[in-house]
């Protein structure tokens, strides 16, 4: 794609809109920032770009009239798709890209794409770990740290770019090719945004929608709606199972703890599992797709062992941050629906004092009755959707509702007792109080460390 003279608008600043600026320079265009904030807002993105004098900017709006005579627009994450600059775009045939799209247009090397609704980050940092230890040069990120323009923008001479990739990432892809794609799972999440179950569905399934039989895809097969993709791809499919897999099936699975490899390609292998230091099945989970992806670019047994043994727990997710008087505290910040919380009571043996709500939601929380009456010592519900989830789940445990993360907190440990473990996993958007899930996590954690 030559972009020299070409009229690039760049929509949403942040880490993207700055890599996909600097790389559009840098190859000739002419390019325009454009960002509903203001100037003062955008100001630490603004000073990235300080040293870029060709770029124009138009902040505070869209103006159509300008932006639309473009030839190309190029949108950051989490801008939505109904932005009526991007309808209006569409409607006149100009050419709409995500960030993601637009920097696969140019790399040359394979990619490694990674999306579902939950446990994303936690495996593209694992398969980043994975191929790194086995001497490739790798590129980590996407929708989490480093945009994948950033590849574009960096001199090392990578081998492999392992990306992260959101179902708004997948909003926009035309001809993105990863050599191999990994769906973790598929549960309701972001159905504001797309509508319904059967459209999220479908948009995760762009992940692989190019892919050649000569190119893999990567399944759970325990999951109802991620096994469905397999009669829809052209690809190499291999599943990971919590159980042993059909004699069809060909991946990874759990057998007495430990992590069991059977493919045809490469042969039957075993990973010890009793020195891992992250909890849950869902982490095993995890760590099958990642060591799929490995053997996929033949990373040697030894290695991906190495990795297994030494992996630390990924920020705000089911994040170990301090233990007092033997009460151990959990910041699972990252958890913003409920298939992740049970992921996370299901780690635990101990009693679990849990600390759940955030952004109103309605979400059916009532399918967590059974994990919370078997293993939920008390419960303390806060932000906007506190009523919601203490009606739902408040007569299957000792039920709280505060009205700070302080106040939680402070409850939560005054009713502790020694064996207990204090898990904060919200099962809700961070936005109603925090600025994002991070903020949300860092200020669990500044609380509890000063208790």
């Amino acid at each position: 794609m030559i972009l020299k003279n070409k009229k690039i608008g760049v929509v949403g600043l942040a880490r993207s809109g700055v890599a996909v600026a600097k790389y559009a320079v840098r190859r000739g265009a002419k390019v325009t920032v454009t960002d509903l904030k203001s100037k003062t807002e955008l100001g630490a993105w603004l000073k990235l770009l300080s040293d870029q004098k060709k770029i124009k900017y138009e902040l505070g709006n869209h103006p159509l009239k300008k932006l639309l005579n473009s030839d190309l627009l190029v949108i950051s994450p989490g801008v939505p798709f109904s932005l009526p600059l991007i309808q209006e775009a569409i409607k006149k045939q100009i050419p709409v890209m995500s960030e993601i799209e637009f920097a696969a247009r140019y790399i040359r090397k394979p990619m490694v794409a990674i999306t579902g609704t939950n446990g994303k980050t936690t495996t593209t940092m694992m398969i980043g770990e994975l191929l790194s230890q086995a001497g490739f040069k790798t590129f980590v990120g996407g929708n989490i740290g480093n945009p994948l323009t950033q590849w574009l923008l960096d001199s090392k001479p990578y081998d492999v770019a392992v990306t992260e990739i959101s179902s708004f990432q997948l909003e926009l892809v035309e001809k993105f090719h990863p050599k191999v794609s990994l769906i973790l799972n598929v549960t309701p999440d972001h159905l504001d945004r797309h509508g319904s179950m059967e459209n999220y569905w479908m948009l995760k399934g762009r992940i692989f929608q190019n892919q050649t039989s000569t190119d893999v895809l990567i399944l759970n097969a325990d999951d109802e709606w991620a096994v469905k993709y397999a009669s829809h791809t052209k690809s190499k499919v291999l599943y990971f199972s919590r159980s042993p897999l059909s004699p069809k099936q060909e991946g990874m699975y759990i057998q007495d703890g430990n992590l069991v490899l059977r493919t045809k390609a490469f042969g039957k292998e075993t990973y010890v599992t009793s020195s891992i230091l992250l909890k849950g099945q869902h982490n095993l989970e995890n760590f099958m797709a990642a060591i799929l992806v490995a053997k996929v670019f033949k990373c040697p047994k030894g290695s991906i062992q190495k990795v297994l043994d030494s992996f630390q727990p990924v920020a705000h997710r089911l994040e170990f941050v301090r233990s007092k008087g033997n009460v151990e505290f959990y910041n699972d910040s990252k958890a913003t629906n409920i298939y992740s919380v049970r992921m996370s009571l299901e780690s635990f043996e101990k009693p679990v004092i849990l600390i759940m709500g955030g952004k109103k939601s309605e979400a059916p929380f009532e399918t967590l009755r059974p994990l919370v009456q078997s293993r939920v010592k008390i419960l303390i519900c806060l932000g906007e959707s506190k009523e919601i989830i203490s009606r739902a789940l408040g007569d299957y445990s000792e039920t709280f509702v505060v009205g700070t993360l302080e106040e939680a907190i402070f409850v939560a440990y005054q009713k502790s007792r020694a064996g207990d473990v204090i898990l904060f996993s919200p099962g809700c958007k961070s936005f109603d109080m925090f600025k994002d899930y991070e903020d949300r996590g860092n200020r669990f954690k500044e609380m509890v460390r000063e208790i």
